[in-house]
Formats: C-alpha cells, sequence, structure tokens
C-alpha cells in the first residue's frame, strides 16, 4: 500500500518524471524544436541568366554547425507539387552550392526552388523556397 501511495505522490507532484525515461523526444527542452530555414544566395531574382550550355548553380548561406545536409528541389512553374518535381538532391553537410544540368531549364520557362535544412539530430528546418523565370544571355558569371 505504501508503494502505491509513493508512485501516486510521484507521478501527481513530479508530472514530467515519465519523459526522462524517454530521451530523444525533446530537443533543449522544447518539443517544437526546427532548426533555422537555410539563407538562400542565387538565384533570388526574378530572373536567372543561363548561358547556352552552362549549368544552373544555386547558391546558399550555410553557417550552421548543428547541420547533417540539406535537401533541395527544384518545380516547374510557382507551385511545388509532387507532380512538377523535376529535381531532387540529398546534399552533405558542407554544401554550400549545386550545378544543376542547363538543359533541366528551358528559355521563359518559370522554376521554383527549395531548400531544407537537416539537422544532425535528424529534424528538418522550414522551407526556404524562390521563384524564377529563366532567360537565355551571354556566358557571364551568375550572380554576384
Amino acid at each position: 500500500m505504501r508503494a502505491v501511495l509513493f508512485l501516486a505522490f510521484l507521478l501527481i507532484f513530479f508530472p514530467g518524471a515519465e519523459c526522462a525515461a524517454a530521451p530523444g523526444r525533446t530537443v533543449h527542452g522544447n518539443p517544437f524544436y526546427q532548426p533555422a530555414e537555410p539563407r538562400l544566395r542565387y538565384p533570388i531574382y526574378d530572373t536567372a541568366i543561363l548561358a547556352e550550355g552552362q549549368p544552373l548553380e544555386f547558391r546558399w548561406c550555410n553557417n550552421y554547425a548543428d547541420t547533417r545536409g540539406f535537401i533541395l528541389k527544384v518545380y516547374g512553374g510557382y507551385n511545388m507539387y509532387a507532380d512538377a518535381l523535376i529535381l531532387r538532391k540529398e546534399l552533405s553537410a558542407g554544401a554550400a552550392s549545386f550545378k544543376a544540368d542547363g538543359a533541366l531549364f528551358r528559355e521563359g520557362g518559370v522554376y521554383t526552388w527549395c531548400l531544407v535544412r537537416v539537422s544532425s539530430a535528424g529534424y528538418k528546418s522550414g522551407r526556404s523556397f524562390n521563384s524564377f523565370r529563366v532567360a537565355r544571355g551571354p556566358g557571364k558569371k551568375q550572380g554576384f
């Protein structure tokens, strides 16, 4: 009887005790933890200039230590639906850019690219995304 009273006492006055038995359910005590979204660098404007035969380089800032990798997706059009997906790559933690084959993009076409950061604990960030139109131009360096 004493054991039952003792357990009831513990459950009433220490309700978080059962959480200690399940490590890994929360990060830093926050069950809604989400890593920071990656910051996109290029293409982030309305138009991306793509030289004939050149790849289109997607770039972002990679300045977080707690990163396992990134998931890059490119969609045809403005909507990010599965049937419009034209490219999906899982990239390493050290990646800050990816060169996609220029043949995937037609002149005048609109594309949306999306990047997700995956933390070392396996949590995914929110999506960073941008839409752009492809224009063909002289072989100049992309972006800035």
